[in-house]
């Protein structure tokens, strides 16, 4: 799809903290080598906060994000507001905002990508109630669909081939990248010469390309001379908490989703005190609206109902509306384990083979759920929940948060990319979007992956004859 999954993500668009780039030297300072776990490749990232916060204003300026700087107290201090105030409140996520506050947490609006008022041209959020998984009616939310691609349409530069697929990435005989092979739409193979590839698919495309274009030079796949595409994969794990408050009506269906979500930052990071729990790091916590039709909530039953039948149905039409879920964005932790390669048997459609995931929790995310799990649904019991409940810890890959497989860092021994994205052993070949990312935060990456890709781009447009010559 042109304009990819940010045409029907939730548009939730954080900036990650200062010290989720300092993932490893921060835990290491403050619980010792001792507190990273067994088989975990902890690591500082390439670039700082510092590094991507003037990206990170440009990008909300330029796509339009609504949010509240301050409101979050955990937040690393900003130097400009968000150019959109938040978007308006959800009574649901209100309420249970409420309990939050009431045990002692510090609840705040989520930044979105989302315009809460006229913007650019766009209208505002008209709160439809088909934001999450959807493509937006009247392009309030933010995707690269109604934003970046048609204004660089505009300038002449940007040509988009669609219905067309890259099958491999070209070399020359210096092992510099010289172009890719692609079928267009018209059926036929095509060779498109380029002085600078860049790869910008998704975190599973770019990797499995830079495999496919395996060669004589490269015989592991681009880039993959040190070992190390497709190492150190990481997905978020989503958490849930539910309870039933009978005879309240939430409006569940209405609403913008993730945009309207009420969030707390005090399960998140480092934010809290892990002495003695066993487990780093943390999640975000926050509660959601949208698309909760009696069909789309039809899962969220509790354990003491019958998950068929009349008792189920009965159920269902009496509660459907009275249910609310506080959710957990769990930051997993990148495994050695956890690895994307191509699969040696399994192919798709054009015979070329799919791109095999290898992916698990363990204990520190357990352990985190185990406790932390508890406490959401006291925020429930909090407002009056009769009923709650909660679901497993269980991984949760192929979402639209999916990074890692090509880890940036100075090292090319232990990493892929550079801090400006380009591979460290084909120096005009970029890989962007979260591929690069050394650990993934409690936050959803967009925004981080766009101003990591803005800082790439300045930094090849600077010195393009220097990287392709």
């Amino acid at each position: 799809m042109v304009g990819g999954s940010s045409v029907h993500y939730g548009a939730m668009s954080w900036r990650f903290r200062a010290d989720d780039f300092k993932v490893r030297s921060a835990t290491v300072e403050k619980y010792g080598e001792e507190g990273i776990p067994e088989g975990v490749a902890l690591a500082d990232w390439a670039v700082s906060y510092e590094d991507l916060e003037p990206y990170y204003e440009r990008v909300e300026e330029f796509i339009g994000v609504s949010g509240k700087a301050g409101a979050n107290p955990f937040e690393t201090p900003r130097n400009k507001d968000y150019p959109l105030h938040p978007l308006q409140r959800f009574g649901g996520n209100e309420f249970i905002g409420e309990g939050m506050t009431a045990l002692g947490y510090h609840p705040f609006p989520t930044p979105a990508a989302i315009t809460s008022e006229t913007f650019d041209g766009r209208p505002a959020c008209t709160y439809c109630g088909y934001c999450a998984g959807q493509g937006c009616w009247n392009d309030a939310k933010s995707s690269t669909l109604v934003t970046a691609i048609p204004k660089a349409e505009e300038t002449g530069n940007l040509e988009i081939r669609p219905n067309s697929r890259v099958f491999k990435v070209l070399t020359d005989d210096k092992g510099r990248a010289s172009g890719v092979e692609y079928r267009g739409e018209d059926g036929k193979m095509y060779r498109q010469p380029a002085k600078l590839v860049i790869l910008s698919a998704y975190t599973f495309e770019n990797i499995r390309l830079l495999l496919l274009s395996a060669n004589d030079q490269f015989p592991n796949g681009l880039a993959n001379n040190a070992g190390q595409v497709g190492r150190y994969f990481i997905g978020h794990t989503l958490l849930f908490a539910a309870g039933v408050f009978p005879g309240k009506n939430f409006n569940r269906f209405s609403g913008a989703g993730g945009g309207q979500s009420v969030c707390i930052d005090d399960f998140n990071g480092d934010n809290f005190d892990h002495t003695g729990l066993g487990f780093i790091r943390g999640g975000l916590v926050g509660v959601a609206s949208s698309e909760g039709s009696p069909i789309g909530g039809s899962g969220l039953i509790p354990p003491s109902v019958s998950q068929w039948g009349e008792a189920y149905a009965t159920w269902l039409h009496q509660n459907a509306n009275s249910v609310m879920t506080l959710f957990s964005q769990l930051e997993t932790l990148p495994y050695e384990n956890n690895v994307l390669e191509l699969d040696p048997e399994a192919v798709d459609e054009d015979g070329v083979p799919v791109l095999r995931v290898t992916y698990d929790l363990f204990e520190n995310e357990q352990r985190y759920w185990d406790y932390v799990g508890p406490k959401l649904e006291e925020i429930l019991v909090q407002q009056g929940a009769t009923e709650t409940w909660r679901g497993e810890a269980l991984p949760n890959i192929v979402s639209s948060h999916d990074v890692g497989g090509a880890r940036a860092g100075d090292d090319p021994a232990t990493s892929v990319l550079d801090k400006h994205l380009l591979t460290h052993e084909i120096p005009n070949l970029a890989v962007l979007g979260g591929a690069g990312f050394a650990s993934i935060s409690g936050y959803n990456p967009t925004e981080t992956i766009e101003a990591w890709a803005w800082l790439a781009a300045d930094h090849i447009a600077e010195n393009f004859d220097a990287i392709t010559s």
